[in-house]
């Protein structure tokens, strides 16, 4: 089974972080040492991941000597000619949409920030899959009233109650759907008049494309949308079992940049865990300056 990773760049704020224009693009220890299992753990028990990214995460992750966990190669002349119409200071997610238009199906994209620990072959139900269901409650579903579109985006056919979905692990079987969801997702990115959230909000905008246009356009188009887990909390696989297959840090990224403690502990067991499986990526990840210490107090923690 065949995944993309997606990195651009462009944005400088995203939900709990930013950065002053012009200034170099890094991530933080946590977020380096998930990006890593993320790729190694998807090719030891699913398949190729590539990584689609430009000039800049190139840089970065080249830096730290990281090119080679993508088995499926590094590619960054797509987003490095993706549309500059696009304002990705609203739209942060904008490159998952660009990449998911290039890449063939069949084909998941996946969250940098999403560990995938076993096969997933088995819990697929659907010729879409997503994560899992939201809820319409969610203060980010918003209605049609409180959405800016660019002049001409189509509305028509969207059913409005259908249940969102997390775009964290999205799969599809083929590309048709696959492009017509992307084509009115980027149509609705490209030239999209809005500036900024009001009044700071949550970002309506960039989560109307990605987690509810995608089951309104299945539902239009008669294609079913099947869950790994049971619900966001991620408790359980959709099938009832206990999850330890997925782990998705997403809201726990503002915890860990802003808590110490939590950030030392998850950085050293993941460093653990790179080093236990992957020893070769491991020693090239502990003379990094960002991940030393990280290395070195797992190597203290206990024996389990």
């Amino acid at each position: 089974m065949k995944a993309i990773h997606v990195l651009s760049t462009r944005p400088t704020t995203n939900f709990y972080v930013s950065r002053a224009d012009g200034s170099p693009y890094r991530q933080e220890d946590f977020e380096v040492l998930t990006t890593v299992l993320s790729a190694l753990e998807w090719r030891r028990h699913n398949g190729v991941i590539r990584l689609y990214t430009d000039a800049a995460g190139r840089d970065f992750y080249d830096r730290l000597k990281l090119l080679d966990l993508w088995d499926g190669g590094v590619d960054t002349e797509l987003l490095e000619s993706a549309s500059r119409a696009i304002n990705c200071g609203v739209f942060w997610s904008f490159g998952k949409i660009v990449a998911l238009r290039q890449e063939e199906a069949p084909c998941c994209v996946m969250d940098i920030d999403l560990v995938v620990w076993a096969g997933i072959q088995q819990l697929v139900t659907a010729e879409v899959m997503s994560l899992h269901e939201e809820s319409l409650g969610f203060a980010a579903y918003v209605g049609r009233d409180r959405l800016v579109a660019p002049p001409g985006f189509d509305w028509s056919g969207l059913d409005w109650s259908v249940t969102p979905c997390s775009a964290a692990l999205l799969l599809f079987a083929d590309n048709t759907f696959k492009n017509a969801y992307a084509d009115r997702a980027l149509s609705f990115m490209e030239g999209n008049p809005v500036r900024s959230e009001p009044g700071g909000a949550l970002p309506t905008h960039p989560i109307f494309a990605e987690q509810r246009l995608l089951p309104m356009c299945a539902k239009a188009c008669g294609v079913r949308i099947g869950s790994f887990l049971r619900d966001f909390t991620g408790v359980e696989l959709w099938s009832g079992r206990k999850n330890t297959t997925f782990t998705h840090l997403w809201n726990a990224k503002t915890l860990l940049h802003n808590n110490p403690e939590k950030r030392r502990d998850l950085c050293a067991r993941y460093a653990r865990r790179v080093r236990q499986d992957y020893p070769d990526v491991a020693e090239a990840l502990a003379r990094s300056w960002l991940l030393r210490e990280h290395f070195r107090a797992a190597d203290e923690l206990p024996h389990v």
